[in-house]
């Protein structure tokens, strides 16, 4: 680094020079030169961290968002758990519950706010910050009423379906219940997004482990009744209920700890400006939340169609498809961690006008997800069955899947990669390009491929596969392709336009 900056103060000799380098990687700014002339301008001159650095800062910020995304699925495995103890009825019900209501729930589940945020902050805007974070409470909380709406019509659109009527009633039941969670969800979403763009990411990890704990313990209890004497609980009536407490739980844990007492929130926030919120700023905050929903929609459904596919594959195969979609999921949560850190770190570079850096550090991230996944990949291949004894020891699972553990494997590194790869232009908030590329590979792609590959192919897991790995290969070239040709000057400074300041050249 030294270097670069005896080389830069040689260049401009005449000037001032001023280092910006970013602090969060444990770097400090370089004091101006005084000259002999009186010319206060400096020469403004951007040190990039070394690569290694840049992956040291990636993997120290990705372990806390892996935790906190590991927990959260944790409590849906708990829920899981606690009811296959309770009856089939009851697994079932909940199963139905949980495919509608995350229908409607991806609504209201873009993580777009960050981007905003990461803007704010980086180009000094901060207080701008927390008026997006309002912002983005009005936009959700209004989206929230149709989601409230839907989940509470659950029994009767599967009633309409043709449902066994017991059974629906339950899920019926149960999504009403959990529907009075949403505003908790909403609240704890955008507050969770409003810390960790600006790298603190430690309440989310904080509150998400003690909601699993809580989860666990309030279900084993109130659920199943253990360890209380004679006690049997209150079975699947509580179950939804156990879920909506611990939702809000978490949230009152950010707000009191978080904010009432560290005052984490005040570099960010001048206090409600409902004046602050205007129509321009809710349709630049909309132009980029609702592609951005309105993508992870598509992706759920594409995910329920293929299921349906397999379903008519029989019922070994649809067990493995269920089963083996978690060890993708798991991969998700790993490369996502990594991804959401890189993202964050190049919308704050990208707010304050450093495309090089914003460039650096999203290719950085893109390098150690493809390391990550290629390992995982080897370690499938070669030991598949491994990997299925993970969640049985049954003989036709653990063949069915080591007969399709390469196009399995494919489906897995493409999926994860486009994952990692998404995340550059979706920091540069070009949602609507991502939602248009991912509906093309997802129904040109990916769908027809899999309905054709078990339709004139194969009709088992290997052809549903191959279906699958080709859609998510064209995903990886289509999101390689706009991301390789970004002009990554014009998204800064989009950037800092988002953030009302005007660009500095660098």
């Amino acid at each position: 680094m030294t270097k670069d900056i005896m080389t830069k103060a040689a260049a401009t000799e005449k000037d001032p020079l001023v280092v910006q380098v970013d602090p969060s990687l444990g770097t400090s700014l370089v004091p101006a030169q005084q000259t002999t002339n009186g010319d206060t301008e400096a020469t403004v001159a951007v040190v990039l961290p070394s690569l290694t650095a840049e992956a040291a800062d990636i993997f120290k910020l990705a372990v806390p968002i892996f935790i906190a995304r590991l927990s959260f699925v944790g409590m849906k495995t708990t829920d899981t758990a606690l009811l296959g103890h309770v009856s089939r009825e009851a697994l079932s019900a909940s199963a139905l519950s949980d495919l509608w209501t995350m229908c409607s729930l991806v609504f209201v589940s873009g993580r777009i706010l960050g981007v905003f945020i990461g803007s704010d902050v980086g180009a000094g805007n901060h207080k701008l910050a927390g008026i997006y974070l309002q912002v983005s409470l009005v936009v959700l909380g209004s989206m929230s009423l149709f989601v409230f709406v839907a989940w509470n019509l659950t029994g009767q659109v599967w009633l309409a379906f043709g449902g066994d009527p017991e059974i629906s009633d339950m899920a019926g039941y149960y999504s009403r219940v959990l529907s009075f969670a949403i505003p908790g969800i909403v609240a704890f979403g955008q507050l969770s997004q409003f810390f960790s763009a600006q790298r603190i990411v430690h309440p989310e990890k904080n509150s998400a482990m003690l909601g699993l704990a809580l989860n666990l313990i309030l279900g084993l209890i109130f659920v199943l009744g253990w360890p209380i004497p004679g006690f049997q609980g209150y079975q699947f009536a509580a179950c939804p209920v156990v879920t909506t407490v611990v939702t809000y739980i978490q949230l009152i844990i950010i707000l009191y700890v978080y904010v009432w007492k560290r005052r984490l929130h005040e570099a960010c926030w001048g206090g409600w400006k409902l004046d602050e919120i205007t129509w321009k700023r809710v349709k630049t905050f909309s132009a980029l939340y609702f592609p951005a929903a309105m993508g992870s929609a598509s992706d759920f459904w594409r995910v329920a169609v293929i299921g349906a596919v397999a379903a008519k594959l029989g019922e070994e195969e649809v067990a493995v498809f269920n089963t083996s979609y978690r060890i993708m999921w798991i991969a998700l949560i790993m490369v996502g961690a990594l991804s959401g850190a890189s993202a964050i770190n190049m919308s704050l570079r990208l707010g304050k006008n450093q495309p090089d850096g914003a460039k650096q550090v999203g290719f950085v991230g893109v390098a150690l997800a493809t390391a990550i996944l290629a390992v995982l990949s080897f370690l499938i291949l070669v030991r598949s069955e491994w990997f299925g004894r993970i969640f049985t020891d049954d003989e036709i699972f653990l063949q069915l899947f080591s007969e399709a553990a390469i196009p399995f494997t494919l489906s897995l590194f493409f999926m994860n990669l486009a994952v990692a790869i998404e995340k550059i232009p979706f920091s540069m908030g070009r949602t609507r390009e991502i939602f248009w590329m991912g509906f093309v590979a997802s129904w040109g792609g990916q769908v027809p491929g899999v309905i054709f590959c078990t339709t004139y192919w194969r009709a088992d897991l290997v052809g549903l596969y191959t279906g699958m790995a080709i859609g998510y290969a064209i995903l990886v070239l289509l999101y390689g392709i706009i991301t390789w040709r970004s002009d990554w000057n014009l998204y800064a400074e989009m950037a800092q336009t988002r953030s009302e300041v005007v660009a500095k050249k660098t």
